[in-house]
């Protein structure tokens, strides 16, 4: 059975990044290391996810794609003025998604007649939205996009950032909007929840949370490969036993490993 690793970034420390870029790597992660690394855990495919350093310049992983067409795909990230022509020849290129990461940023404006537009054109291709972003952000966008049949991809459990937070107003709400037909959610990157000491205890509520929703068959597991700014506590070999010690059950890892993320991805 086929079995994906929903998120992973490729780079050189050697690229080009943006000038307004929050972080920047100083060393190398190229793609045949993340190819050995989901060959290692017996993992079929990957799905690439643009890193916010290099802004709306997605050569690096286009070009990673091309050397394994038939194992990855990616999310990209564009302007929201790009054209429906400029969309199509990157989904022919194996991106099926935008990502809009907003941590530093304000929350966008998605009633504009520029973001009905770009949203619109999304729905053609028939791709996915993927968002990293806080609860508060979380719980003012869901509602906006649900007038557009998009699947929306939510990364790292919704960012809930403290054991506090997710009793919390804006955490809570969050699940509350959550609808089995439209939303993703991401068993991923538990590291940045909250402090180092209590992040894969806030993972195994907020997943204890997301199964009482009834979200079982929406969600999908991503390594967050090489783990940019974490580098030094964190490898894969952690990252993907990190999934099973948040689900435990078999079945449902392999729902997430495996039949959950082949329906969202298509492979």
């Amino acid at each position: 059975m086929n079995s994906i690793d929903t998120h992973a970034h490729v780079f050189s420390a050697h690229d080009q990044f943006i000038a307004t870029a929050r972080y920047t790597p100083n060393y190398d992660a190229p793609v045949q290391s993340f190819i050995s690394h989901l060959d290692k855990h017996n993992l079929t495919h990957g799905i690439l996810i643009q890193p916010s350093f290099f802004g709306t310049n997605n050569d690096v992983m286009l070009k990673a794609i091309r050397q394994f067409p038939e194992r990855l795909k990616g999310i990209a990230v564009v302007d929201t003025t790009a054209t429906l022509e400029e969309l199509s020849q990157l989904k022919e290129q194996g991106i099926v998604g935008i990502r809009l990461n907003l941590f530093g940023l304000p929350i966008p404006s998605l009633d504009t007649a520029e973001w009905k537009r770009f949203l619109t054109n999304l729905e053609i291709l028939e791709w996915q939205i993927e968002l990293h972003a806080p609860p508060e952000y979380l719980v003012s966008l869901l509602p906006l996009l649900n007038q557009y049949s998009l699947d929306i991809v939510i990364d790292h459990f919704g960012r809930v950032d403290s054991i506090p937070d997710i009793t919390g107003s804006d955490y809570q709400e969050f699940l509350k909007l959550l609808n089995v037909d439209r939303h993703w959610i991401k068993i991923s990157g538990f590291y940045r929840l909250g402090h180092s000491s209590e992040n894969l205890e806030i993972a195994k509520k907020a997943y204890a949370l997301l199964k009482e929703k009834g979200l079982i068959s929406k969600l999908i597991w991503g390594s967050d490969w090489p783990h940019t700014q974490f580098e030094s506590t964190i490898s894969y070999e952690l990252a993907f036993n990190a999934l099973k010690k948040i689900v435990v059950d078999k079945q449902e890892q392999h729902m997430i490993l495996s039949s959950n993320a082949l329906k969202l991805f298509k492979f």
